[in-house]
């Protein structure tokens, strides 16, 4: 949302050309670290799905036995 809110300064226009607008950003170009951040933000999202299921599958009662009696869990899906 805050994507646009720094296109009318005075710097962007500089670098830009005086025709750069909030969604018209003329000479510019969204870089690498934009991306990066669109694609960690889904992969967190695909991992906190992940880790309820592993929390799922080791809250049974038999496992949470095998836990007590000191036996090692390792989760695949």
């Amino acid at each position: 949302m805050l994507y646009p809110a720094g296109w009318n300064s005075r710097r962007v226009h500089l670098i830009c050309g005086d025709k750069a607008e909030p969604f018209s950003p003329n000479d510019c170009t969204l870089g690498l670290a934009f991306y990066l951040a669109i694609g960690s933000t889904l992969v967190t999202f695909l991992c906190s799905v992940l880790s309820v299921q592993a929390e799922v599958s080791t809250s049974t009662d038999k496992v949470q036995d095998e836990i007590l009696e000191g036996k090692t869990l390792i989760c695949l899906i």
